[in-house]
């Protein structure tokens, strides 16, 4: 962070053109995550002060050399945001300098407020959900990602049915492990068998982000907004994105005080913003069980000595899915 901080004094002029030199450079707080920290930084200059976000990978975690994380995540935003500028796709954090020897990624920190804080909030402060915030919120990440893939877009190709029923297959049998019934999981089977072999034209394929959650997407008054870049393919199916993302919000179900109207209205009004057609949603209900299923999957990986931890995520996913194959599904065998 010393030489962040420092080449921010030395440079800022450069990088903030018209804005004059540099008076400080701040770090005003930091999160940890499991292989990297976020730093926020404030460069103040005569007339006012910028955001910065600093992510900065552990040395040692994810098996690759921090640096080398730090450079492939770099050029993968430097790629964005050039791409976005020229097509005017907005909410993409402009970047700042090159780090990589630190084994950092510097951008411009996007104004706004994580989705899943204003979902929380609607779910915990009464009145708040009918202000017309969270729809508005929802339809601002909806917006933004089929704009997003608009200006990624990669020719379409046909989906392989088959190999997703084979993935949802073995999803399922890791599960069974772990507790999930038989009834539901012919319940998946066989309702995404019924929508699989219908879907026999090309789909779009774009630029996916993998990391599209509720948590991520940040959203103030001039729309949506994305940061986490490190997960980037520049060529895969376009339901990843929005199958994760609704997945994530319909997961929130698990903590007791976001029941299923609040979630049911995020994805709506995600849906109706992205949209997608009849088609689209009803293969975007298969995606979303096997990102479903995937979570119950990982829950696996915690320490042994948290296998009280490991049981109960067990016990409240298994119910969930149960849950939503009913929801998603209802036309199975």
């Amino acid at each position: 962070m010393e030489l962040i901080t420092r080449e921010l004094r030395s440079r800022g002029a450069e990088w903030f053109q018209g804005f004059g030199e540099p008076r400080a450079v701040r770090i005003v707080g930091h999160t940890p995550k499991s292989d990297h920290y976020i730093y926020d930084i404030v460069v103040d200059f005569a007339r006012l002060s910028e955001r910065l976000a600093a992510k900065v990978y552990r040395a040692g975690k994810g098996g690759v050399p921090a640096h080398i994380r730090a450079s492939s995540e770099g050029a993968v935003l430097h790629s964005i945001w050039s791409i976005a500028t020229e097509r005017g796709l907005a909410g993409v954090p402009r970047p700042i300098g090159d780090f990589n020897i630190a084994g950092a990624v510097v951008c411009e920190k996007l104004p706004g407020i994580p989705l899943q804080s204003i979902i929380m909030k609607a779910a915990l402060l009464p009145g708040y959900a009918g202000l017309g915030l969270l729809q508005s919120a929802a339809r601002s990440a909806g917006g933004w990602l089929r704009e997003f893939q608009q200006v990624t877009a990669r020719p379409a190709r046909p989906l392989d049915g088959d190999a997703l029923q084979a993935e949802l297959e073995k999803l399922c049998l890791r599960c069974k492990g772990e507790g999930l019934d038989d009834a539901s999981i012919r319940k998946i089977l066989s309702g995404s068998d019924a929508i699989l072999s219908r879907a026999g034209r090309p789909l779009t394929h774009s630029a996916v982000l993998n990391e599209f959650t509720p948590l991520n997407v940040v959203v103030s008054e001039q729309g949506a907004g994305f940061s986490e870049f490190a997960r980037l393919e520049e060529d895969g199916s376009a339901f990843t994105d929005p199958a994760t993302f609704l997945a994530c919000v319909e997961a929130l179900e698990k903590y007791p005080f976001c029941d299923h109207t609040i979630t049911t209205e995020v994805q709506e009004s995600f849906l109706d913003a992205y949209a997608a057609t009849e088609h689209e949603r009803e293969l975007l209900k298969v995606v979303k069980m096997k990102v479903l299923l995937s979570m119950f999957v990982a829950g696996r990986t915690v320490r042994e000595s948290a296998a009280r931890k490991k049981v109960m995520w067990a016990n409240v996913m298994k119910k969930f899915i149960q849950t939503a194959a009913d929801r998603s599904l209802p036309n199975a065998a």
